[in-house]
């Protein structure tokens, strides 16, 4: 078998944060989720598709698909989808280990998983070694609206929708303090920073923030690879810390978990190298006894590899659900949507859907 086709698809879908008040700051700012969707066709008819991560970057990671993986792709058998990787990124190590480069590596992993898992007419995560019967506990991952009424509705909704974990994107404590307020104690709440502070404010946040019993809290340091200063954060204030959507590749982790950094890791398949470097991931965190706790505010071919990665995980942790509503959906909505605050994997060949393709046309770019 051979790869015949590379195909990008640029998308901007519309969506809805539930509530109408905008957040004060730049962080977010978006009235559409960026998707850069990837096809690869083979000889055999066999046609896979990915997710490469591409919020506020598509057209650069599109381009670096284009024009610096695709060439290197076609004729290749796709099955052969470990080595190819490692190919990749030895030859594509002069354009940047991270970001961009790795963005684009990992969108054409997944799609090269989709079809070796369709050859092989079984569901990815049968591939990676599970049932698909494992229970994948969802939680509702907020939007920033740094208001406090915007909080306390949103949460409201996600607990009347069955979540039973909630995790925010604020920094400041009185949005923490009105989420408690509404979920109460037994819902476990978690904090998502996006890298905000220094060692000393970090420090000093999170002690404001101890009596509110966080979950975790994620990122709150700037820069995110500071694994020495999150170590230390961990120790001082022995507040559980999670990070890992900006680490790039399993060395990275590694560095992570030799510094103690944090408790959960969070890899995620459309950044760190695809599905084929979240394993090495998997294995690293299992070796240093640190829970995974996948990163995935996606809607694409990346959050269908989430699923199926999380079924092969030996405790599958905790999956995040974006909360917000969109105009369309690539997939049946259902897919996105827990029930009774638990996904499920799909169970078809391959991810388990293909892409709706009169969504790809209507929010083609």
């Amino acid at each position: 078998m051979k790869i015949t086709g590379v195909e990008v698809y640029e998308l901007q879908i519309p969506f809805s944060r539930g509530v109408s008040k905008q957040s004060p700051s730049s962080f977010l700012k978006a009235d559409a989720l960026d998707f850069c969707i990837i096809k690869i066709e083979t000889d055999e008819g066999i046609v896979g598709w990915g997710d490469a991560f591409s919020f506020h970057c598509r057209k650069s990671v599109a381009e670096a698909i284009k024009h610096m993986i695709k060439p290197r792709l076609l004729g290749k058998n796709p099955l052969d989808v470990k080595k190819i990787n490692f190919d990749l990124q030895k030859e594509l190590h002069l354009f940047g280990r991270y970001g961009i480069t790795m963005f684009a590596i990992s969108g054409v992993d997944i799609a090269l998983w989709d079809i070796v898992s369709k050859y092989s007419n079984l569901p990815l995560y049968s591939l990676l070694g599970s049932s698909g019967n494992k229970e994948m506990p969802a939680y509702a991952s907020l939007w920033r609206y740094e208001d406090v009424d915007s909080v306390k509705d949103r949460c409201a909704q996600a607990i009347n929708l069955g979540y039973k974990y909630i995790k925010l994107h604020e920094i400041y404590t009185s949005e923490v303090k009105a989420a408690r307020e509404v979920v109460g104690e037994k819902i476990p709440i978690m904090l998502d920073t996006n890298c905000p502070w220094t060692r000393q404010e970090a420090k000093r946040m999170l002690m404001e923030l101890k009596e509110f019993n966080l979950y975790w809290v994620e990122e709150p340091i700037n820069p995110p690879e500071d694994f020495e200063g999150l170590s230390n954060l961990r120790k001082e204030t022995q507040t559980p810390i999670a990070a890992g959507e900006n680490a790039c590749t399993s060395f990275e982790f590694k560095k992570m978990f030799e510094a103690q950094a944090v408790d959960y890791a969070q890899p995620s398949v459309t950044k760190v190298g695809g599905i084929t470097e979240f394993n090495k991931v998997v294995s690293l965190a299992e070796s240093y006894g640190v829970q995974i706790m996948p990163h995935s505010p996606y809607f694409g071919p990346g959050f269908l590899a989430t699923l199926h990665l999380a079924q092969s995980i030996p405790n599958a942790g905790l999956l995040e659900r974006f909360f917000i509503d969109f105009d369309a959906y690539l997939y049946p909505e259902e897919i996105f949507n827990p029930k009774n605050g638990v996904f499920q994997a799909p169970t078809n060949p391959g991810l388990g859907f293909d892409p709706d393709l009169n969504v790809i046309k209507d929010y083609r770019v």
